[in-house]
């Protein structure tokens, strides 16, 4: 190993040499604002993707002595084991496991490992060590539900014995042999509610595309209790409590999701929690248990209330971190005493921390490396404003540091549309902003998280009023003073891509350029040719954009896809698509290439050949990065940290 560091090093400062001089090559603004700012320092682009120094995803054993987290190196990821009171690394493992966890009381972990799961002890971390304890029987599929909590339990665990029969929900002992069925699903069966025991009493059925059914187990069988149609929400966010009751973030009944009090006899709700403004937010539990420990507020509030006293203690004790603070991944131990909490202050990046839940106290395991440039990032900021017919849109600000006068801005429009933005820490936002620009993230209407009115009024509406929203945005930037009329920049992934490239079709002479990424550029081929997985929920798709058997509604997707006004398109895009994209299908990309270039626009294509709906792997988003960055410093004028000496590393650099 030590050996094949040494030719690893000795590869990339080959690589380095071979560059010339240069390690980067940091470009200039030439916006004339932006040149004359004090803007901070460029933080490297292979700082935000491509620094192996990263630490994340920390889980904590039952007694809160060791830690299992995922280590990035230079020559990959890996799952690394480490004494909390020592930091002394005891064990690493592949970085290719997923859902790691601890055994409820040993040393002992476990993880999801090429479609088993595996139990292994850190002190011999070697594959043939390990032990598997995938549910012998279960070999149609499983997916554990609930984890136990101690040596004796069972796991909850939805599967099949094979892939004729429908998946029912088991107990299966620890080490997989034995499997004892709890109850049978059915062809519609979405999900069960049960009672701490493990006894379902409830269950979710798909009755048609637009609604679900709730089914109460009765000493006749299952009988109907409520029909939920689509246009309603009814998340249930714990067990079946011993009063008969559920906890629900419902908007059945109301305009804004709640958190109700859901009675499984009368089908009564009795509201708990609401915030007028905005939708109630999740909730999160600190156990194994399904009992919700504190509630979100809202998408554009940090404000998170207490459901326990176990939720009090969390919060006070995050209290004492400068505020406000985004959450990242949470993770309990069985034991219920210890918590790993990421959290992001101000948006200074993650501090990763290790809760003791009992003692009131926490200490810092470690911080993502790129903490290290926290002063230099900003704080988004909640804003609003108003739309052409007075509807008010909210929306997140980003600015650049010591920076005065219009400047170069980015419409960052979201995904879905069925999607939002909070003002959350964003690491793709501090990368636009440390290069000059200003981003404005729009939740325009259509967007879910401000009530059934608010997401309804974009149904339909895609190229119309949900496009005004967007170019609304960007009038109201300018006319604030904010941002240069000659430098106004759409970008979106998805849904968001297809809103950017529309913008360059629509509205002559507003936007200047967009980034195009991972785009729906047809509605039309879209709708016919959505991936199979969306049959169950067909009607979220048609809500937004009509029905496909309907020549008017197949009008408006011809009419208002980018695809077929290519001919109006007015300035510089840049497309990025991913060829194993399973959501959005690259052949709108690649046509949407040809007839640009026949057409003589100004259309910079990038396809990703591992990549499917958006980036995973860090050569991927580099690449991603240092195209954004060389395109907008191009366009609208703001800084690049031009050339990094990894986009040539050798690929055994993984």
């Amino acid at each position: 190993m030590f050996k094949k560091l040494l030719i690893g090093l000795s590869a990339v400062a080959a690589v380095a040499a071979g560059t010339g001089l240069y390690l980067t090559r940091d470009t200039a603004p030439t916006h004339p604002v932006l040149k004359a700012s004090a803007l901070p320092p460029l933080i490297p682009t292979r700082a935000f993707y491509a620094d192996p120094r990263s630490a994340f995803g920390y889980v904590a054993s039952s007694n809160g002595s060791l830690v299992a987290f995922q280590q990035a190196s230079i020559f990959g990821r890996s799952i690394t084991v480490q004494e909390v009171a020592t930091k002394k690394t005891i064990a690493e493992f592949p970085g290719d496991l997923s859902g790691y966890r601890w055994h409820p009381t040993k040393h002992l972990l476990r993880f999801i490992h090429k479609g088993n799961e595996w139990e292994a002890d850190p002190k011999s971390p070697e594959p043939e060590n390990w032990t598997r304890t995938s549910p012998i029987s279960l070999s149609g599929w499983w997916i554990i539900q609930g984890y136990p909590t101690d040596d004796t339990l069972p796991a909850l665990v939805l599967g099949k014995r094979n892939n004729r029969e429908h998946p029912h929900l088991w107990h299966v002992s620890q080490d997989g042999v034995t499997a004892e069925i709890i109850t049978k699903g059915t062809s519609k069966t979405q999900s069960w509610l049960l009672d701490e025991n493990d006894t379902p009493l409830l269950r979710i059925d798909s009755l048609d595309t637009a609604t679900l059914r709730l089914v109460r187990s009765t000493e006749n069988g299952w009988e109907k209790l409520i029909d939920i149609h689509i246009n309603d929400t009814f998340q249930p966010v714990s067990n079946v409590r011993a009063d008969g009751t559920v906890l629900v973030r419902s908007s059945r009944g109301r305009d804004k999701v709640a958190l109700v009090s859901f009675d499984t006899k009368t089908a009564e709700e009795t509201v708990l929690i609401e915030n007028p403004d905005e939708d109630v937010g999740g909730t999160t539990a600190l156990t194994y248990a399904r009992e919700p420990d504190f509630i979100r507020m809202g998408t554009n509030t940090h404000e998170k209330v207490a459901l326990t006293e176990r939720g009090q203690v969390f919060l006070d004790i995050l209290a004492e971190f400068p505020q406000p603070f985004s959450l990242g991944a949470t993770a309990t131990t069985a034991s219920g005493r210890y918590v790993t909490q990421a959290i992001s202050p101000q948006s200074k990046s993650f501090v990763y921390l290790l809760i003791d839940l009992q003692e009131k106290r926490y200490e810092v395991l470690g911080e993502y490396h790129f903490r290290r440039f926290k002063d230099h990032l900003v704080q988004p900021e909640v804003v609003t404003f108003t739309a052409r017919d007075g509807l008010e849109i909210p929306a997140v600000l980003t600015m650049p540091k010591d920076v005065a006068g219009p400047i170069p801005f980015i419409v960052f429009i979201h995904g879905g549309p069925a999607g939002q933005v909070g003002p959350d820490y964003g690491h793709g936002t501090q990368f636009l902003v440390n290069r000059g620009y200003g981003v404005l993230s729009v939740n325009f209407r259509g967007s879910i998280g401000f009530g059934k009115e608010f997401q309804a009024k974009g149904y339909r509406e895609f190229g119309r009023a949900m496009q005004d929203d967007i170019a609304d945005a960007a009038l109201w930037l300018v006319d604030q003073g904010m941002a240069d009329t000659d430098a106004l920049v759409a970008m979106g992934m998805s849904y968001g891509g297809y809103s950017a490239a529309l913008a360059m079709t629509r509205d002559p002479g507003l936007f200047d350029a967009a980034i195009v990424e991972f785009p729906m550029l047809d509605a039309e081929f879209q709708t016919k040719h959505h991936p199979g997985f969306w049959n169950n929920s067909l009607e979220t798709w048609t809500r937004y954009f009509g029905d496909i058997d309907v020549p008017e509604d197949v009008d408006k997707m011809q009419r208002f896809s980018p695809s077929d006004r290519i001919a109006r398109l007015h300035g510089p895009m840049l497309v990025l698509g991913g060829q194993k994209d399973q959501i959005t299908a690259i052949q709108q990309v690649r046509n949407f290439e040809t007839d640009a270039h026949m057409a003589g626009k100004d259309v910079q294509v990038h396809y990703f050949p591992n990549a499917g709906h958006g980036v995973r792997h860090w050569r991927d988003k580099l690449r991603q990065a240092r195209l954004r960055e060389d395109f907008l410093a191009k366009t609208v004028g703001g800084r690049s940290g031009g050339y990094e000496f990894v986009e040539d590393a050798p690929d055994f650099i993984d």
